[in-house]
């Protein structure tokens, strides 16, 4: 990494952040304290969800496929809904889910999780495959292969644990559809799931189905991920992963169903157009509701997930080659009851970058954007959202700004989405819109050049 800091947008004048006040601190100290490795090791064949001391994080020896364990694919586990499919679970159904790949391999692994489950999840046969088209369920003939645990067609996950399968030699192209097809042969009880997925998945009819070229089988369709969180391939150009940490913004609410239109997405193609950051993978790592400083489960809507603030070792820290963190999270502490201001929102964000610089990540965070006019919106939220943005333009906490504000918002009232950007809520952006936000990540701790990020830090400083 450069010495200095970068930014998307001109860069203002650079200020020292102003230090926390007592109470603030405490709480950060606090939340990086629960946040610390855990001192053992459980096998990975199931393992405490959130434990990055167990998992393939930063795994990048080489295998036969040569290269570096890279994330292609993922998404963030949260707790069922109170009601719906996700509160009664499946029974002997075969779940077929598409995960649209940001980098290529060789080699691939899947990451399955069981972290808000209430009892043992039996997970039977599991195959991946190529979709026949884009968001199919039918798959490229001779393309399904079985996924294995330990050389077993199946396992069992604990609850609150995860697993992650056998490596499993793959042609796995960047920008395709793969097709996860996973038979629960028992009651799995309330789900571990992904509610807010834009992108369709297919239940079938009773029995394993995970064989089925065809799509007759598959009757049903949801528009959630479900027990399934990741995707890693190996293969001699991939390089890492950037992970995107974040709120609906990064889960892609206003894009396009099944048409890839996310921020990450867009931020993916644009990485590997670019000769200098071809090979990283890109993982999305937002949930709809989500805050950085309260969990779901303290509303009336789990689903939104655990805070940032717990959820980091799982969702960032635990994944594979992770070469760099974008943090794009705080609009909902904002708006959403019980309320939190910009001090305590810039404390949190501080102590994510924290954490991650602790393991060597460099941290891009993104300002906020607009949402006048949407339903949540007030005079109050709008004043915390500008202090906030102003404060992490030039706090020295974070490595580089992603100065999304300054790309969506309408030059005419800059409280306002740009009209060409708006999904029509007044908050959500449409595919056009989160193409310029992808457009503003900065991309200099990236390239391939970089010492920062040739090879993951050890000595644990902040690079």
């Amino acid at each position: 990494m450069s010495a200095a800091r970068t930014q998307a947008a001109p860069a203002p004048a650079r200020a020292r952040g102003g230090r926390l006040s007592g109470v603030l601190a405490a709480v950060a100290t606090a939340a990086l304290l629960g946040g610390a490795l855990l001192g053992t090791t459980p096998s990975a064949a199931a393992r405490p969800a959130g434990d990055p001391a167990a998992g393939p994080a930063g795994g990048s020896g080489a295998g036969p496929a040569g290269g570096t364990w890279s994330g292609t694919w993922g998404t963030a586990p949260a707790p069922a809904a109170p009601d719906g499919i996700s509160q009664t679970g499946i029974d002997d159904r075969t779940v077929r889910m598409i995960a649209h790949t940001s980098v290529g391999g060789g080699e691939l692994r899947l990451r399955l999780s069981n972290a808000h489950g209430t009892r043992d999840l039996v997970l039977g046969r599991i195959t991946v495959g190529r979709a026949e088209s884009s968001g199919s369920a039918t798959a490229v003939p001779g393309s399904l292969r079985p996924v294995t645990f330990g050389g077993a067609t199946g396992t069992t996950v604990p609850a609150g644990a995860e697993t992650v399968s056998d490596p499993l030699p793959y042609d796995v192209p960047a920008g395709a559809d793969l097709l996860v097809s996973v038979h629960l042969p028992r009651p799995t009880g309330p789900t571990t799931w992904h509610w807010l997925a834009q992108q369709t998945s297919y239940l079938s009819d009773p029995g394993d189905h995970t064989g089925d070229q065809g799509a007759a089988a598959f009757t049903g369709t949801q528009t959630s991920w479900f027990f399934l969180t990741g995707v890693d391939v190996r293969g001699t150009a991939t390089r890492g992963t950037v992970v995107a940490l974040g709120d609906s913004q990064t889960d892609g609410s206003g894009s396009t169903p099944d048409g890839n239109g996310r921020w990450t997405d867009a931020f993916a193609r644009r990485l590997a157009a670019d000769p200098a950051t071809q090979g990283l993978g890109v993982l999305n790592k937002g949930i709809g509701g989500n805050r950085v400083l309260r969990d779901g489960t303290e509303t009336e809507r789990p689903q939104r997930g655990t805070s940032a603030l717990g959820r980091l070792d799982r969702d960032v820290l635990n994944q594979s080659g992770v070469r760099a963190a974008v943090l794009y999270e705080g609009i909902n502490d904002l708006q959403l009851a019980p309320y939190a201001g910009a001090e305590e929102v810039l404390a949190g964000l501080r102590t994510l970058a924290g954490r991650l610089h602790a393991r060597g990540i460099p941290v891009i965070v993104g300002t906020l954007t607009p949402f006048k006019d949407s339903p949540l919106w007030t005079a109050e939220a709008e004043r915390q959202r500008l202090a906030l943005n102003a404060a992490l333009r030039t706090s020295p906490d974070f490595d580089a700004v992603a100065d999304f504000d300054a790309v969506v918002r309408d030059p005419a009232d800059p409280q306002r989405v740009r009209a060409a950007y708006d999904s029509g809520d007044h908050i959500h952006l449409n595919d056009t819109g989160y193409r310029a936000v992808a457009d503003a990540v900065p991309t200099d701790l990236l390239t391939a050049g970089d010492p920062a990020i040739s090879a993951p830090r050890t000595d644990g400083r902040h690079p």
